[in-house]
C-alpha cells in the first residue's frame, strides 16, 4: 500500500462513528478520491472504524423487474375487482358508461375504468350491419351499454362483450305503436317488397301494401336511399321488426287515368305477361292496360299474341278506353293500321278467286288464311263429295271463290272451286215425283145416302097446324 493510500485511510478512520451514521460521506472532485471509493456499488456499505467495525443498511430502490412485477400484481388485483363488479352488473342487467377507444375488425374496442370491452358491429345498433361511417363517428365518445356476455379462457382471462341493441330496442318500441306514421330510409329492395330503416329498426313494406294499385316491380316506385313515410301495421319486438304500409303516401295514377290516356291516344308500353284472352302491357308504374287478342289484327282470327310481340318488348298501342273507376285501360294494335274491312267488297268481291291455306278445322267448316289482312271461312255445306276435295286438313292449299264479303259484319265466305266434270260426276239425287195413294187413303165402301130435307121439316108443330087450318 502506498503512502498516499495510508494517509487517506487514516483520515477516513478518524471520522467519528455518529457522524458516519447520520450523514452520508460526500466527496468532491478536488479530494481526488480513488475510483473504488468515489463510485460505491449498490451493495450495503460498511463503515469502518479505528477500533471496531460497525455496519449500517442503506435502503435501496427496488429493481425494474421488481417494479414491473409489483405493477402487474396491482393491476391484476384491480382487474379482478373490476371484473367482479362487471359480473354483478351483468347479472343484474345494469348499464355502464364506456368510452370507445378504436374501431377494430368486427366491431369496436371500449374502455371502462381500465377494463377493455368488445362491442361487435351487430350490437352497435338495431341494424344487423351498420355502416363503417357510423362506427367511425363514435370513436372517442362515451356510450351507455349493457354487458351482454363475459367469457373466460383456461388461463382465467376474461373477454367482456358490450351491447347497445337491447337498450335501443326498448327505447324505440316504447315510443311507437301500430298505426303510427314513421319516416325512414330505403335500405334494400327485393322482388317481394322493400326494407326501410326507421331509426335503426328494420321495417318491411310488402309489395301488396305499397300502393292502392298493383305494383309489379317495387323498384319502379322506390330506390335505395329514398326517404319515405309509412304507417306501422305490425310490431315484432323479439325480432326487432315492423310491418309497414306506404299506401296512404303513394298517389294512385288511376285517379287521372282518363285524362292521361284519352281514347285514340297512341302511347308506348312494356309487354308484361300473356293470358288466354289477351296481353297486359305496362303503360307506367301502377298502370297496366289489356290488349285483347281480337285487337291484335283487323281481319285475322285466333291470332297468337306471342307470335307478334315478346315479353319485355316495348310496343306502340292505341288507347281504346280508360276508366278510373274500374281501373281499366283497353288497348289496340290493329287501330294503328287502316281497317281493311272498309274496302273488302272491292278487294274480294263475290266471284273473286283466291288461293287459301287451311288454318283450323271446325265442326261447321274451315278457317283459312286468305292473305296478310284477312282470314276467310269455308262452310262445310259448300264442300262437295268430290274425290280428293271432299274434306281438308290443316295446311292444305285450296282454290276458292268468294261467295260473300261484308265489311260491316267483318266476314269473308268462300267455297271450293270444282270443275264441271267433277260436278257432273256427283251422284244425282232421285226425284220424288207424284206421290202414289196409299192403301189407307181408299174408301172402304159406298157412302150412306143423306136424307132429304123440306121446308116443312124446318117448321114447328104449331106453325104446321096454323098452315093446315087455313
Amino acid at each position: 500500500m502506498s503512502e498516499q493510500e495510508l494517509n487517506n485511510q487514516e483520515q477516513t478512520s478518524s471520522v467519528p462513528t455518529e457522524q458516519t451514521t447520520e450523514t452520508p460521506v460526500h466527496t468532491t472532485q478536488s479530494e481526488q478520491v480513488p475510483e473504488t471509493l468515489a463510485t460505491p456499488s449498490p451493495e450495503t456499505i460498511e463503515a469502518v472504524t479505528t477500533d471496531e467495525q460497525k455496519s449500517v443498511v442503506i435502503e435501496q430502490e427496488p429493481s425494474a423487474a421488481e417494479k414491473r412485477k409489483e405493477e402487474r400484481e396491482k393491476r391484476k388485483k384491480q382487474e379482478e375487482e373490476m371484473l367482479a363488479a362487471l359480473e354483478t352488473i351483468f347479472n343484474e342487467g345494469g348499464t355502464i358508461e364506456a368510452v370507445v377507444v378504436e374501431r377494430i375488425k368486427g366491431g369496436l374496442r371500449l374502455n371502462y375504468n381500465g377494463m377493455r370491452l368488445f362491442m361487435p358491429s351487430s350490437h352497435f345498433g338495431l341494424k344487423r350491419n351498420p355502416q363503417v361511417e357510423e362506427l367511425n363517428e363514435v370513436v372517442g365518445k362515451t356510450l351507455t351499454v349493457n354487458i351482454s356476455e363475459i367469457q373466460k379462457d383456461e388461463q382465467g382471462r376474461a373477454t367482456i362483450v358490450a351491447s347497445r341493441k337491447k337498450l335501443l330496442s326498448e327505447d324505440f318500441f316504447s315510443k311507437v305503436k301500430e298505426g303510427d306514421i314513421v319516416e325512414g330510409t330505403v335500405s334494400s329492395i327485393t322482388a317481394f317488397g322493400v326494407f326501410i330503416d326507421v331509426q335503426g329498426v328494420e321495417g318491411m313494406v310488402h309489395v301488396s301494401r305499397m300502393a292502392s294499385f298493383r305494383v309489379a316491380d317495387p323498384a319502379s316506385l322506390f330506390k335505395k336511399g329514398d326517404t319515405v313515410k309509412a304507417t306501422i301495421t305490425s310490431i315484432d319486438k323479439d325480432k326487432l321488426r315492423m310491418g309497414l304500409s306506404t299506401k296512404d303516401f303513394i298517389a294512385s295514377p288511376w285517379d287521372s287515368v282518363e285524362t292521361t290516356y284519352p281514347t285514340g291516344a297512341v302511347v308506348k308500353g312494356i309487354v308484361k305477361r300473356f293470358t288466354d284472352f289477351g296481353t297486359y302491357i305496362e303503360l307506367q308504374p301502377g298502370i297496366e292496360g289489356l290488349l285483347r287478342n281480337g285487337d291484335l289484327a283487323w281481319g285475322k282470327r285466333n291470332v297468337n299474341a306471342q307470335d307478334m310481340i315478346k315479353e319485355g318488348q316495348t310496343v306502340e298501342v292505341a288507347i281504346l278506353n280508360a276508366s278510373s273507376e274500374k281501373k281499366r285501360v283497353g288497348l289496340s294494335i290493329k287501330h294503328l293500321q287502316t281497317n281493311p274491312w272498309k274496302t273488302v267488297t272491292e278487294t274480294f268481291a263475290p266471284g273473286t278467286h283466291a288461293t287459301v291455306k287451311v288454318k283450323q278445322v271446325h265442326e261447321k267448316g274451315y278457317l283459312v288464311d286468305v292473305n296478310a289482312d284477312f282470314d276467310g271461312f269455308i262452310p262445310k255445306g259448300r264442300v262437295k263429295p268430290v274425290p280428293g276435295k271432299h274434306s281438308f286438313a290443316i295446311g292444305d292449299t285450296v282454290e276458292t271463290v268468294v261467295i260473300d264479303s261484308n265489311g260491316e259484319t267483318e266476314s269473308l265466305i268462300l267455297a271450293p272451286i270444282y270443275t264441271q266434270d267433277e260436278l257432273d260426276a256427283l251422284p244425282q239425287k232421285q226425284s220424288r215425283g207424284q206421290r202414289e195413294p196409299r192403301e189407307r187413303d181408299e174408301p172402304s165402301g159406298p157412302l150412306p145416302e143423306a136424307p132429304s130435307i123440306t121446308l116443312l121439316d124446318m117448321l114447328s108443330e104449331k106453325q104446321k097446324s096454323d098452315l093446315t087450318s087455313k
